[in-house]
């Protein structure tokens, strides 16, 4: 892993070089082969992650023992960083729908990272803040879609239904 192959990730492409060198110095990279677990719903977070190949399954246990799918994650996606901000348990799961790299920040390095006043601590943290502000806008996005839907009567649907089957 080098400066530059973080530089070709759009989260990290404005990054000075020295930064991102800081960035690759404290990482290591991880490979998981497809199918496996890379984050367990529940757990204490230990790191934060940086896609950088492959394709991760977003997944949630519902009461009961259900899963569901949240979503799908690629090419320089951030996630786990929550629950190394707020200390709390992991919300959902993430699995390796293919094989995958990804660019491992522990817990302790994310932390001296965030707290620190540096300008890499600050552009790190807006990273952050702009996965986020991305992950909200699209669950927003999806609450608004189910409370339509779930506005609709039987006669509405029929109607929809019907005048698109003729």
């Amino acid at each position: 892993m080098t400066a530059a192959d973080l530089r070709g990730l759009p989260a990290f492409s404005e990054f000075p070089d020295h930064d991102l060198e800081v960035l690759v110095g404290i990482c290591r990279v991880v490979s998981f082969p497809g199918g496996a677990t890379i984050i367990e719903q529940g757990e204490r977070g230990r790191a934060a992650y940086v896609l950088l190949e492959g394709e991760v399954e977003v997944e949630r246990r519902l009461p009961g023992g259900t899963r569901t799918t949240l979503g799908a994650l690629g090419r320089g996606a951030i996630f786990g960083s929550v629950a190394l901000l707020d200390g709390g348990a992991r919300a959902a799961s993430c699995l390796a729908r293919t094989d995958v790299s990804v660019l491992e920040l522990a817990g302790s390095d994310f932390q001296r990272l965030c707290e620190a006043s540096t300008p890499l601590g600050a552009r790190f943290l807006m990273v952050i803040a702009r996965q986020l502000v991305r992950d909200l806008r699209g669950t927003n996005h999806r609450i608004a879609e189910l409370a339509g839907l779930a506005t609709l009567t039987p006669d509405d649907v029929a109607s929809s239904v019907g005048g698109s089957l003729l």
